[in-house]
């Protein structure tokens, strides 16, 4: 199912987008359908979910007919070196002032933003997260792995609703591992984050360069990373014609629908891109046999796709 993925709603992570513009394109894509919003406290210190609190309050019964996904834990930084607090104190705040911005008294799924498990007392942050759900302030809890093959790290999946992680076409982690076929068979829910590859995967160039100084992908990724992307984001056009498919963004989401997640989530920015994502949904899904295809060349330029 297409959701909608609102980091970009910040107004500079991806670029400017006005509060009113966004507002209107969440409306627009409660009405095409979608109903399914991942945000976070970090998008914009609060802004975005600010921005979906509004759209909430100013359009009577909008609460009842979304699912709102947020998440804790992630601290404001400027690298790649994560910063975390997931103590009690700060996940009490956190969850108070994202219930205020939502302008909702309840958050339905609550996700750990990208921690690192092997510093967490996991079974301490449980005892917090279950008595949020027996307050009814949340109705399911998991995580945004900040690393699919983090998963494996977890003893015991059975407290957990729902995992979030990167997967598209130049990130394919999750498929080498297995991950979406091992959660899967645990009955769990699971959110494909990133199928457009920080739009990478569009039929646009994307240069350093050309990006404003708040683009997040200008500040975190260097320009050796972007020319990866660029170089090896065509790899797979010949399963795109096979498909009948002109643009490279449609492809792509396809890709990540074909793998049977319960919500992938581009980004919208424009209602172009609304358009798109949804026109992904309705194509053929990519049969198995070309899926494995597709990882196999994937697995073959990994490295020359992705350097840590």
């Amino acid at each position: 199912m297409i959701g909608f993925g609102t980091w970009g709603l910040s107004g500079k992570d991806y670029g400017f987008i006005s509060a009113k513009k966004s507002k209107n394109l969440i409306l627009k894509s409660v009405n095409s359908g979608i109903k399914f919003f991942d945000t976070a406290p970090l998008y914009g210190n609060g802004k975005v979910e600010k921005i979906l609190g509004e759209a909430i309050k100013e359009n009577k019964g909008l609460r009842k007919k979304i699912t709102i996904c947020t998440k804790f834990g992630l601290l404001p930084h400027k690298n790649h070196n994560l910063k975390h607090d997931f103590s009690f104190n700060h996940i009490k705040k956190e969850i108070s002032k994202s219930l205020k911005n939502l302008n909702s008294n309840y958050i339905d799924i609550y996700l750990m933003h990208s921690p690192n498990l092997d510093e967490l007392n996991i079974k301490k942050i449980l005892i917090i997260l279950n008595k949020l759900k027996r307050s009814k302030k949340i109705k399911y809890f998991g995580i945004s792995l900040k690393d699919p093959s983090d998963i494996f790290k977890l003893k015991n999946l059975k407290f957990f609703d729902y995992f979030e992680m990167n997967f598209n076409l130049l990130d394919q982690r999750a498929a080498k591992f297995k991950i979406i076929e091992y959660l899967k068979k645990k009955r769990k829910k699971i959110i494909c984050r990133t199928p457009l590859c920080f739009g990478f995967l569009s039929d646009n160039l994307i240069l350093k360069n050309k990006l404003n100084r708040n683009d997040h992908r200008r500040k975190f990724w260097p320009k050796s990373q972007f020319d990866r992307w660029n170089e090896n984001k065509n790899l797979f056009n010949y399963y795109k014609k096979k498909y009948r498919i002109n643009k490279l963004s449609i492809f792509a989401i396809l890709f990540c629908l074909s793998y049977k997640f319960d919500y992938v989530i581009p980004g919208i920015m424009s209602n172009k891109q609304l358009r798109e994502n949804l026109k992904a949904s309705r194509f053929k899904k990519i049969i198995n046999k070309d899926l494995k295809e597709i990882l196999r060349i994937y697995l073959k330029k990994e490295k020359k796709i992705f350097k840590k």
